[in-house]
């Protein structure tokens, strides 16, 4: 059975889409990962892992404290 879904187009760079903390955590409950431009480690994310609030640095897994500054920023990027 084939699939009804389009191929992605070679060569076209898709646009990284840049929301608020609040559209950012409903993407993460939704199973997303997240980051925030504004981090200049690219391999450093959020998410949740076990239902804990998590993120990724150093190749380590540690627990999240959102900071103020985590809550009224608009750099959050969707991945």
């Amino acid at each position: 059975m084939k699939s009804a879904s389009p191929l992605p187009v070679k060569g076209k760079k898709f646009e990284k889409r840049v929301v608020g903390f609040p559209e950012a955590i409903g993407a993460l409950i939704g199973g997303a990962k997240i980051r925030r431009e504004e981090w200049s480690d690219a391999s450093e994310f959020g998410l949740l892992k076990d239902q804990y609030l998590m993120i990724h640095r150093g190749n380590k897994f540690h627990a999240w404290l959102v900071s103020e500054g985590d809550l009224l920023a608009l750099d959050w990027i969707i991945i």
